[in-house]
């Protein structure tokens, strides 16, 4: 939360995030369907060598390519909302440039390849609610499902579930500025169909040491990333829930009833991400209540900071767990950045390449 808590860093310190200077690739169709059928390996290395890439890219891991391949879904979807935008009445095209903005940076952030005998993406050569809607859809439904990777890896998927949800969000939003009543069912970001039998009992596990909810400490075990995510949630809104108290008490009298009910709200959110972690695992929020030298001084500053941060620390656990449980603090985290949302039409989860908090 801030520079004196062991467990988080202040926002205004953190790196800004750019998209990578390296070759961002992702495979062309052809050769993704051949993968995606078992063909292997050995041949997609052999038809990269081919074509004359850099070394770097033609001996690229399977997850790498996966990355890739994410990429140039995001890349295609962006054409098409850059393609829409221009075609769009002035009340539409701000919420679509908002999305092809959010979808090239998510591309830009995983990597994308393409070959000079690539098909491009069909781009539409009209505007209509419909049309709209059915770009909005396919962005929806390219954001719910997180991909398969063979390695564990939390800040590769954290990226992942950041630019799943920002996507989803600006998708639902270009929906809305339509106009029009639409009975559009857009997927929550990063949902997963359960078995209906394993709803009811599947929790998620105790963190596994302390020492994890510290966001510095590198996660070397896969079965470490569900619980620690989960618990880092917790942490963050323990935290904000200790500055919101403070708050309240020190703030104006005026501002008292704005808080305790956002404090309730707050309630509510933490009472269900905890309902989804074993009921034997230790209480978190004793590590949460920490301030810097001077921090009373600064509590406006700190609890918005500590809004982001719970915010993004429910995407992530949102894009790390599994089943049930996932689904669940897949809505609580649309809940949550849907309110920010509508709150600050400026708040955004990807931060532009020449931004900075």
């Amino acid at each position: 939360m801030t520079e004196e808590t062991p467990y988080s860093s202040p926002r205004t310190d953190r790196p800004v995030r750019r998209a990578p200077g390296w070759i961002a690739p992702a495979l062309a169709g052809a050769v993704a369907v051949a993968v995606t059928w078992g063909i292997g390996s050995t041949l997609f290395h052999g038809a990269l060598v081919e074509r004359g890439l850099p070394e770097q890219v033609s001996e690229a891991s399977a997850d790498e390519r996966t990355m890739w391949e994410q990429g140039a879904k995001l890349a295609d979807l962006a054409s098409q909302a850059q393609a829409l935008t221009k075609l769009a009445p002035e009340e539409n095209a701000s919420q679509l440039s908002a999305l092809a903005a959010s979808l090239s940076q998510g591309s830009a952030l995983l990597g994308e390849l393409r070959f000079d005998d690539q098909e491009p993406a069909a781009l539409p050569q009209s505007y209509s609610p419909d049309a709209l809607v059915a770009l909005a859809t396919n962005v929806a439904n390219a954001s719910a499902q997180m991909p398969a990777f063979e390695e564990p890896s939390l800040p590769r998927d954290s990226k992942l579930a950041e630019i799943a949800f920002q996507v989803n969000l600006d998708a639902r939003r270009a929906v809305a500025s339509s106009g029009e009543e639409r009975d559009v069912d857009l997927a929550l970001p990063l949902s997963k169909a359960a078995d209906a039998e394993k709803q009811d009992d599947q929790q998620v596990a105790c963190l596994p040491h302390a020492d994890l909810l510290d966001p510095a400490v590198e996660i070397t075990e896969a079965q470490d990333i569900e619980p620690t995510a989960v618990a880092r949630a917790l942490d963050r809104g323990y935290a904000l829930d200790f500055l919101l108290q403070l708050k309240a008490a020190r703030g104006a009298e005026s501002a008292k009833d704005a808080i305790e009910d956002r404090r309730s709200e707050l309630g509510n959110q933490l009472r269900g991400l905890r309902d989804v972690v074993d009921d034997r695992c230790a209480d978190l929020r004793e590590p949460a209540y920490a301030l810097p030298e001077d921090g009373l001084e600064e509590l406006a500053t700190l609890s918005a900071a500590a809004e982001e941060d719970f915010a993004e620390a429910l995407v992530v656990a949102a894009g790390n767990t599994d089943g049930a449980a996932g689904l669940k603090i897949s809505a609580l985290a649309f809940e949550a950045l849907s309110d920010r949302h509508g709150s600050s039409s400026d708040y955004r989860i990807l931060e532009t390449a020449g931004s900075k908090k």
